[in-house]
């Protein structure tokens, strides 16, 4: 071991120590958190520079003549220069507060956007998140605009030669991300930014996964718009920049009105203020902007090529690692990638992985990653992904191996599923005890969780027929299908299923609580209580990740509407 390797190992050490919500325990398991591609964590200095604004400086910007007043107004906008001189932008009033990445494009495609008309052509790519393919279809709609799409090859990067292709006088922008959040392909930028450019189009480079990762020099990449936000670079949610070139910005319209965003106002006229301000209605976010520049000077007082060569370490590492794990699949497998790793493992749903993982105090993301058009390019429903960041350690990354590695490993109990069919097998289930009951009594969450997982694989599947959209509960990520009737004795007869064993042990759960029930006795039910009760309460987290709560919502809107028909 070199006294370098040992200087850069402590020096690593030391920037982790920074970050305090990492030293801390998940489900009685040191934290690793592996989900930085959705968010990043923020070291101590910028967390400090939110609570001092807010303890020392906070008061409204521009407006005010007051002393509190005008140090507010000169943080902020020393944070749009600190921001402006991060990305190299020519001035800093290219540089627009908002409020992340999608209302940067929202912005775009609502004020330049309103320029279009029937028959031109926006191209986007196969890896665009959903924030960068939306906008672009509501505007098409509103148009009369069409989209073209660029393929990707077989290993995940873009097909330059079809986007040569579509690219045409008729192209008037090409909107497409610097690094794919789903499998991390790093796209050549600078080149397809000078095609869009040679066939008379604009670019629009979403940023918001590589400035994590890698310096950006926005006048080398010659980008007109360049958007990226705050909370994946170590800085506060809410706050995000749009990037654009000046004579763009003096030539396209305000989006929003109000505040700051004007010069003049009488009842039959308003002249505009100045950019930036033009494009900034409102009170905007000061204590995150000022956060946010306090990350990047953060992050520029770091040794930056330390921290990418440290995540490129690790990112091999979980490669190396999970190659070896039997039924192990990397999805992707891009000539350049950020340390990102979307996988799947052979006979597991990725929504078990991620629970199961997350019992073991290991922080990933499952499903879709807001970026369906590619899953289905895929033939994909979703996938895991493990993304790193600078702060992350070897021993983490094992930890996630070891632990892939034994639910591949896991043996599979085989149980023969039934459902009661006769009103004696009815009665004689009622007359056991409730699965409620029997969760109740078993000590700590894992016995529970291996009860709950043993009811998934006892509970009916529905048949093919009835897994249809019109079964289909909005607002969960895994396929989860909920059939009902009500019968003649005024109760509500429920099945259920789902693709994930564990949201089919909930729904067992659920079942249990809900089943051959009058409306009344639903709605008397208070689920929230017995979730809390068992020590399940966060599978009633409004988030789609389980989609539980979208399950209990659609059965008290059943019983509901039961009583009002």
């Amino acid at each position: 071991m070199t006294a370098q390797y040992r200087a850069e190992q402590q020096a690593l050490q030391q920037v982790r120590k920074q970050f305090p919500i990492l030293d801390q325990q998940a489900n009685n398991s040191p934290l690793v958190y592996l989900d930085n591609a959705a968010t990043t964590q923020k070291p101590q200095r910028v967390i400090d520079s939110l609570n001092r604004y807010y303890t020392m400086t906070n008061s409204n910007v521009h407006r005010a003549s007051h002393t509190l007043s005008a140090e507010a107004t000169l943080q902020f906008e020393q944070a749009r220069e600190t921001l402006a001189q991060f990305i190299n932008a020519g001035h800093s009033k290219e540089v627009i507060w908002t409020r992340g990445t999608t209302e940067s494009i929202n912005l775009i495609a609502h004020s330049w956007g309103s320029t279009l008309r029937p028959g031109d052509e926006i191209i986007l790519s196969t890896l665009e998140h959903h924030a960068n393919i939306v906008p672009w279809q509501l505007l098409a709609q509103r148009t009369g605009a069409v989209i073209n799409v660029i393929p990707l090859q077989d290993n995940g990067d873009l097909d330059l030669a079809a986007y040569k292709r579509l690219l045409s006088t008729k192209t008037r922008l090409v909107a497409v991300t610097h690094v794919s959040n789903a499998i991390g392909t790093i796209n050549p930028v600078k080149q397809i930014i000078a095609l869009a450019h040679a066939a008379g189009a604009l670019a629009l480079i979403d940023g918001a996964q590589a400035l994590p990762h890698f310096n950006v020099d926005v006048t080398d990449l010659d980008a007109d718009f360049y958007v990226f936000s705050a909370h994946k670079l170590y800085a506060p949610t809410g706050i995000g920049v749009l990037y654009a070139k000046q004579a763009l910005l003096e030539s396209m319209p305000p989006w929003q009105a109000g505040g700051e965003m004007i010069a003049k106002v009488s009842f039959t006229e308003t002249t505009f203020n100045d950019l930036p301000f033009k494009f900034e209605a409102g009170t905007p976010n000061i204590s995150g902007a000022i956060g946010f520049a306090t990350a990047i000077k953060w992050l520029q007082a770091q040794d930056r090529r330390l921290l990418e060569q440290h995540e490129t370490h690790l990112f091999n590492l979980a490669l190396d690692g999970c190659s070896q794990i039997k039924g192990w699949q990397r999805i992707g497998s891009p000539e350049k990638s950020v340390s990102l790793l979307s996988f799947t493992l052979a006979g597991q749903h990725q929504q078990d992985i991620g629970y199961i993982l997350d019992q073991q105090g290991i922080a990933v993301r499952t499903g879709h990653h807001c970026a369906m058009p590619l899953m289905q390019a895929l033939s994909l429903a979703g996938t895991t992904r493990a993304s790193f960041a600078f702060y992350n350690t070897r021993d983490e990354v094992n930890r996630l191996v070891e632990a892939l590695d034994r639910i591949s490993h896991a043996q599979q109990v085989s149980i023969p599923t039934h459902q009661p069919q006769t009103d004696d097998d009815r009665s004689q289930l009622s007359a056991q005890t409730s699965l409620h009951d029997k969760l109740l009594a078993l000590n700590g969450w894992n016995a529970r969780y291996r009860e709950i997982m043993l009811q998934g694989k006892q509970l009916a599947h529905l048949p093919e027929t009835l897994k249809s959209d019109a079964h289909l509960v909005k607002g969960c990520e895994s396929n989860t299908w909920l059939v009902y009737e009500c019968q003649q004795g005024e109760t509500i007869r429920l099945r259920a299923d789902s693709d994930a064993r564990i949201i089919r042990g909930l729904l067992a759960l659920i079942l249990d609580l809900f089943d051959n029930k009058t409306a009344q006795e639903i709605q008397a039910t208070d689920i929230e209580s017995i979730f809390n009760q068992l020590a399940l309460q966060r599978h009633l987290s409004p988030s789609r990740g389980n989609g539980i709560r979208a399950i209990v919502d659609k059965i008290y809107q059943i019983a509901e509407d039961s009583l009002t028909s």
